[in-house]
This record gives structure tokens, sequence and C-alpha cells, in this order.
């Protein structure tokens, strides 16, 4: 009896899993779109980069391989899986990015060197509401203004700028400030960066310091507010963020900023920060800046290198083995058969399921590899099956050969599995991104199959057999001539 409830709450469990996987392909999103698919199958972006320093030496091997980790997590953070980064020579990096939709954004934050720095405004000039055409010359007066003033040395100051949307919509505002050459403070002080609001709504991106970083911009605050005061005009000196010489704000700074938490924002607009540049500042401020800069060499949208139709030929041959597997099943194994056919169909709706869920990226070594893991999933129920006939032909029950079959076939399944699994965890290790995507979707394939070929056809013929059905020999593809051959041997 507690076998049979056993068997029992595995298939409630295998129907309440099914549903999820139903639920995640077919109704939380368009079919369609619930796979997603790899740069070999849908195309993407690639983008060649070189690395330089500015002084001139060479790039080192270990700078690169900095650079490119560097690279890969900002594409990551797009949210784009299984991006393909490879080093090209001592000082190139190309990258395949699948799937993307916004290029110029891509290249935008693969490439920018994120040189963040943080300046006392020595002094500064605004024009507002200038039209989208006349911005340059904006600037240009300004530069020549701000030069022109007592506040400016050569060498020792330069002059940057800022443009934020007037709120009116007629343009933008051009902002000019004079600040030393080099930062007061960089990005190193940065520990973490995150989106938020203020209290009256604006979207601002929040940083905390490192322990000495904040110690230093809590001495930077201090001296602007100390340099507001001199010049009698208490509560107006003001900070600039600068990312790659670009103002990104330049707030008041009424009081020392202590405690190392500091938030970045735009009190000029009710939105504050526009949300693109609030999300990639958080995205280059999360990942640090790179250690080398980066210039790029080519940027070049690729379509799919084996196409929809070749995709499509991919899956009919692989539904066609998954076809003929469940034939060679049935005809050999007959109800066993059956059985294990229904639990490989299980097995491919949970597969998926767990694709979409994940998700993971496909590509074909990805079809690869659930290719191969249906054949493992075969494969453990042929051991299995044939432990079974062998009891059957010993004389035993139906019952008592299933039992003695699962029990017998277990560990030469369980060592074929395992093995399998340790070559996927060297190739996840060891391989690059696509081959990777294979191991992965190997790896998880087997444990998946072990579940359906062992617990499930295990569970399903455990209830035929405990509702007195009848499984006879014949229906297990047991033949006569087989059992008297066995009984022969037996007596000889």
């Amino acid at each position: 009896m507690n076998i049979l409830r056993n068997n029992l709450i595995i298939l409630g469990l295998v129907v309440a899993l099914l549903a999820v996987a139903a639920y995640l392909i077919f109704i939380r999103q368009p079919v369609s779109q619930a796979t997603q698919l790899g740069l070999d199958l849908e195309g993407g972006v690639r983008v060649q980069l070189q690395g330089f320093k500015n002084d001139g030496t060479d790039v080192t091997s270990d700078e690169m391989a900095r650079a490119i980790e560097v690279i890969r997590q900002r594409v990551d953070s797009l949210g784009v899986t299984e991006p393909e980064i490879r080093q090209q020579g001592a000082n190139e990096a190309l990258v395949d990015i699948p799937g993307i939709t916004d290029s110029d954004q891509a290249v935008e934050i693969i490439g920018r060197t994120a040189q963040l720095g943080f300046y006392r405004v020595i002094s500064s000039d605004a024009q507002q509401a200038v039209p989208d055409a006349e911005v340059e010359d904006a600037r240009e007066e300004l530069r020549e203004s701000l030069r022109e003033s007592s506040d400016f040395e050569e060498g020792e100051t330069k002059v940057l700028f800022e443009e934020t949307p007037d709120p009116s919509g007629n343009g933008n505002i051009v902002a000019g400030y004079i600040v030393s050459e080099q930062p007061q403070l960089t990005g190193e002080a940065i520990d973490s960066a995150s989106l938020a609001r203020d209290q009256q709504g604006r979207l601002e991106v929040q940083m905390n310091l490192t322990g000495q970083g904040g110690r230093d911009f809590g001495q930077l605050s201090q001296d602007i507010v100390q340099g507001a005061l001199a010049e009698g005009a208490p509560g107006t000196g003001q900070l600039a963020v600068v990312l790659d010489e670009d103002v990104v704000s330049a707030p008041t700074v009424q009081e020392p900023i202590l405690g190392g938490q500091v938030s970045i924002n735009n009190t000029s607009t009710p939105e504050g920060l526009p949300e693109d540049e609030a999300r990639e500042l958080e995205v280059v401020l999360q990942t640090g800046a790179l250690p080398i800069n980066m210039e790029v060499l080519s940027v070049q949208s690729i379509g799919p290198t084996l196409g929809a139709e070749s995709l499509r030929s991919g899956l009919l041959a692989a539904l066609a083995g998954l076809a003929f597997v469940l034939v060679f099943l049935t005809f050999i194994y007959r109800a066993l058969g059956i059985v294990a056919s229904l639990a490989l169909l299980i097995y491919g709706f949970l597969l998926w399921g767990i694709i979409v869920a994940v998700p993971i990226t496909m590509t074909l070594p990805g079809i690869a590899g659930i290719v191969l893991s249906v054949g493992v999933a075969a494969d453990a129920n042929i051991v299995i099956f044939e432990r079974i006939k062998e009891e059957v032909r010993a004389g035993k029950s139906a019952r008592a050969a299933i039992q003695a079959g699962y029990r017998k076939g277990f560990r030469a399944v369980l060592d074929g599995n395992v093995t399998t699994l340790i070559t996927a965890v060297i190739l996840f290790a060891l391989a690059s991104a696509q081959v990777r995507g294979f191991a992965v979707l190997l790896a998880i394939g087997v444990l998946l199959s072990m579940f359906t070929a062992i617990v499930v056809t295990r569970a399903l013929l455990g209830i035929l057999a405990s509702r007195g059905m009848n499984i006879s020999p014949s229906m297990m593809g047991v033949t006569k001539r087989s059992m008297e051959r066995e009984n022969a041997g037996d007596k000889a």
C-alpha cells in the first residue's frame, strides 16, 4: 500500500511539473518568444576591439584578460546569455553578442573606457535651452568664456561640459565647468552602485564607497563647503561627477558628505536622470573601469550562420530520431516500451520547460547535447528492461521481475550517467561559450533523464502491476522460445 501511495505521489509531482512547464512555454509569453536562440541560429552583433594605453607602452596579456572579464560582466548586465568573447593576438578582442536588439547601446557599454572621476568645481557658466543643432556652438562659446576667466590655468585646469534636456522640451541646457586637470577622487573608491528614486520620485544612482573611498570623499566634500564659505557664498560649492570627460552631474554640496554613501542625480528635471543614462551609469559603476583603453575597430550586425531553414532541418532530424527511438522501444519491449516512450515524452517537455525557465540560450551544439541526452535516457531504459526480461525468463512474476530489474540495473545506469556528468563538467570548465552550452544541456538532460527513465517509469509500471493488470512475458518482449532455452539451460 505504501508503494502504491509513493508511486501516486511521484505521478502527482510529474503532473504538477508538466503544468508549470506548460505555463512557462505557452502562457507566460508567446511560444515563439519562449526560447532564446544563440548567435548561430538567430544572429546578433560582432564587435572587434583593440586595447591600448595612453603612455604608449604595450598591453600585457594579464591586462587584456582583465579587460575581457569586465566586458563579459557588462554584456551579461544587458540580459544577454552566452556571449562569446575571445582574445585575438596580444591586444585585440572579438565580442559576439547573440540576439541583441540595441547594438548602439551594446557598443557604447562595451567600448567605454569608463574613467570615473570626482572634481571640485572651481568655476562654471551655462547657456539655457540650446537647440540640438547649436549645442557645439554653445560649447565653444562657453569654452572661450571660461578659458578667459582668472580661475583657468593652462596645464593645471581644464573645461568640461554637461548637457541635460531642457524641461520645457526646447533643446538642451549646456553647462561648462572649470575643474583641476586630475580628479580628486576616482572610480576605485566605489564599492557598489544601484538605481533608486529620491523622495520626489526622481531617478538617481546610489553608490556605496569603500572605507578609504568614503573617507577621501568626506574630505573632498568638506573642502568644497569650506571653499564656498571662503568665497562668501556658502552652500554654492559644486562637485562634478565626470565619466569619460563628460560631466554626468554637478550637484551642489550643502554640507560634508560622510559615511560613504553618495547619490548621483539631476534635480533640474522632474524625472531626475534619464533612465537610459542612469542604467548605463549603473552598469559601468557596478562592473568597474577597464584596466586599459579600448578602441572599437569594427561593428558588424551578422545574420544567423545556420539560418532558420537549417534550424528547422535540425529539429526535424531530432524529432525523426526521437520517433525512431520510440518505435524501437515499443517494438522490442512492448508494454515496457510504451511506458518508456511516455517517459521520454515527459522528459522532452520538462527539459523544454527548464530551458525556458533558466533561461538557456539554444545553439546548435546545445541541440546536439539534447539529442545525446535523449540517447542516454533511452539507454537507461534498455539496461533496466533487459534485466527485467532476464528475471522473467528465470520464472519470476511480472511484479517481482520489475522490482528486481530496477534494483539490479540501477547501479549500471548510475555509473554510466555519472561518467557522462563528469565529462560535461570538464567541457564546461575548459571550453568556449557554445561548447559550454552543449555541456550545460547535456548535464541537465542526463539528470532529468535519470528522473524520468528510473523514477517515472518505475512508478508507472508499479501502478499498473498494483492495479491488477496482467503483464504477460510476451507483453514485455519475452518470447516462449527464449524462456524454453533458459529452462533447458537450468536443467542442464
